[in-house]
């Protein structure tokens, strides 16, 4: 009879890439934002602790085949477990530097069970640098902080958290389930413990109406908590949401793409007491290299943004094609174009001649990343 596979989920953050994936739990507790459909009639199932620790000795035991030599018949074993195999692979390839526990909020266990993971974990695997997953606020807060600063002795180095705004209005109309003061007396936790911080910010998740307000009020949750990351992620409409029907019907009023990267713009501008490193590190951000310290590195971020505001419109949009199709990382690249990339940029402008045609070409671009 065929062993069943250790499970992965269907996501993790970029940062984690060359982590070994160990799925703690199925899916989302919540559930329901309005801008996620990832997990929709999905339900979440906690796994048992007797599941998760087969699914690491079952990680342990492909470790020390290939120690012992990559299988011979690798590619004639099933599918499943020829993927385990290579991810295996990839992990130690990079050093077996780190482990990824998800899905969506594996903070929604009890301490103990937590505890009791990570612990065989590292014993299991330990040479193993980093133990990282994500968790929602509101499941957060329901630790104290003796059990936080217990995980972090226990081998949780890092939380990925997905606040997405740090204003009430926006957090009711993308319906996150949370509060600002939720955030921020989670986030404070969190650093007291001792575990990193990454939290993570959606500019234009407040549409026209509230972007000022989203901008500002997030620069006001991160001065309050000081994470050690903030990652960008630009909100993108992504079919199958509600957001996108209301965006459809006119009862949300979307950022154009230009204007979500200035917002992002006002957020730093905000900023005053953080020293943690903003990181944009999705295709969905207008620009890439808006990265670094958010105190020391704060005026070369802004100068990112001065560039684009100086050129034409023209030249802007033909950045804005550039990246959304995938050519460039940044206003830097632009002088690297080829002549066939430069042709490509110059007949879509031809063709988008309104700015209502080349936002919904633009919004069609960055579907494909969401």
């Amino acid at each position: 009879m065929e062993t069943k596979q250790f499970e992965i989920g269907p996501i993790r953050p970029p940062s984690e890439a060359d982590s070994l994936l160990l799925r703690i739990t199925r899916n989302c507790p919540w559930n329901k934002c309005k801008f996620c459909s990832l997990y929709r009639n999905h339900p979440f199932k906690a796994r048992t602790t007797e599941e998760i620790k087969a699914d690491i000795d079952q990680a342990a035991e492909y470790r020390e085949n290939i120690l012992e030599g990559i299988p011979e018949n690798l590619y004639e074993l099933p599918e499943e477990t020829q993927q385990r195999y290579l991810h295996i692979m990839h992990w130690m390839s990079n050093g077996e530097k780190s482990v990824f526990l998800q899905d969506a909020n594996t903070v929604v266990l009890t301490y103990d069970k937590l505890r009791e993971i990570l612990t065989y974990l590292r014993q299991k695997l330990p040479n193993i640098k980093r133990v990282t997953t994500y968790g929602r606020a509101d499941s957060l807060n329901t630790f104290t902080p003796e059990e936080l600063k217990g995980l972090k002795e226990a081998g949780l180095d890092r939380i990925h958290s997905g606040f997405e705004t740090g204003s009430d209005e926006v957090l009711r109309l993308i319906n996150k389930g949370c509060t600002k003061q939720m955030e921020i007396e989670a986030g404070q936790k969190i650093k007291a413990s001792g575990i990193e911080l990454s939290i993570y910010y959606m500019n234009g998740a407040g549409g026209k109406a509230l972007s000022d307000t989203n901008a500002a009020e997030t620069a006001d949750v991160i001065n309050k908590i000081n994470p050690d990351f903030v990652r960008v992620r630009t909100f993108v409409a992504r079919r199958g949401t509600e957001l996108f029907d209301e965006i459809q019907t006119g009862k949300f009023v979307p950022c154009t793409d230009k204007e979500k990267a200035l917002e992002l713009k006002k957020m730093i501008q905000h900023l005053k007491s953080a020293d943690g490193t903003l990181v944009s590190d999705h295709i969905m951000n207008l620009f890439e290299d808006v990265t670094g310290n958010m105190s020391a590195d704060k005026e070369k971020m802004l100068e990112i943004f001065t560039e684009f505001e100086s050129l034409g419109e023209k030249e802007q949009r033909k950045y804005q094609l550039a990246r959304r199709i995938g050519m460039v990382r940044s206003l830097k690249n632009m002088p690297n174009l080829t002549k066939e990339q430069t042709r490509t940029i110059n007949q879509y402008l031809e063709k988008l001649e309104t700015a209502e045609e080349f936002e919904a070409f633009l919004s069609k671009l960055l579907r494909r990343y969401v």
